[in-house]
């Protein structure tokens, strides 16, 4: 009888390890799969590699505060210092807003309309320029506004845009590091 016990309690031990094993088995490999898709879903597109647009311009672009103080260098006028930094601002959130939809649809390469105040300072822009977010991302100077009073725009260069309003495919590249983007201090 007492081997009959003893031999149910062990059977019962197994059983229960057995179990218990199996249990913490399954719960490990559920948990490395739901972290494994947790991941992907919560990064979003591109969100691993890329930088906020905003937050790339913040750290190439003056401030609102040395705009103000170099204007008033200047000698400029009120109206006119409201107005240059207001077109700066406004240049400033439509490069941000076209970026940041662009990073949620995905696109990848981007170009600048040069608008007729901006033609003669922006040198390294060339017809068929384009840039890569990666460029972006490195160099948020290459977007505008370049200049107190430039009206370039930040447009997606897509694939499928090899007109001769558009231009081609040539790349905007630095020269010795640099890719001589104007002074911010003039006025255009």
């Amino acid at each position: 009888m007492v081997i009959a016990i003893v031999i149910a309690i062990l059977l019962l031990t197994i059983t229960l390890s057995g179990i218990g094993a199996y249990i913490v088995i399954h719960h490990s490999n559920s948990e490395k799969e739901k972290e494994g898709t947790s991941k992907i879903a919560v990064s979003g597109k591109y969100a691993a590699v890329l930088r906020p647009v905003a937050d790339s311009l913040a750290e190439k672009k003056p401030s609102k505060a040395e705009i103000e103080v170099w204007l008033n260098l200047q000698g400029i006028n009120s109206e006119q210092k409201n107005s240059l930094m207001e077109k700066w601002q406004n240049s400033l959130n439509e490069t941000i807003k076209t970026v940041s939809e662009g990073d949620i649809n995905g696109t990848t390469t981007y170009r600048v309309d040069l608008g007729p105040k901006d033609k003669n300072i922006c040198n390294f822009l060339h017809k068929d320029h384009f840039f890569t977010r990666d460029q972006i991302n490195k160099n948020a100077e290459i977007l505008p506004p370049y200049c107190l009073g430039s009206d370039s725009k930040v447009v997606p260069k897509h694939a499928w845009d090899n007109s001769e309003e558009t231009g081609g495919w040539k790349s905007v590249i630095p020269k010795e590091g640099n890719y001589g983007v104007p002074n911010w201090q003039q006025i255009v």
